[in-house]
């Protein structure tokens, strides 16, 4: 891999498994620019970071029975 193509990990990977040290610098071994992951909300390849799963019931609302030709 190019040096010049891959960043050192942003703040907010701090804690992540993919993180790797190669010599004094930490990498991230799923995305060469990490921070352009966490832009727009949290890095969809964060192991440390769990989501919200939202678990509703479905409710059928305004059923009708079909009539019969």
């Amino acid at each position: 891999m190019n040096d010049l193509a891959v960043q050192a990990i942003a703040e907010k990977c701090v804690g992540c498994d993919r993180i790797k040290t190669v010599g004094e610098r930490q990498l991230c071994s799923a995305f060469p620019v990490p921070s352009v992951k966490w832009r727009l909300g949290n890095c969809n390849m964060a192991t440390h970071i769990k989501t919200e799963t939202r678990t509703t019931e479905k409710v059928r609302v305004g059923q009708q029975k079909q009539k019969k030709k």
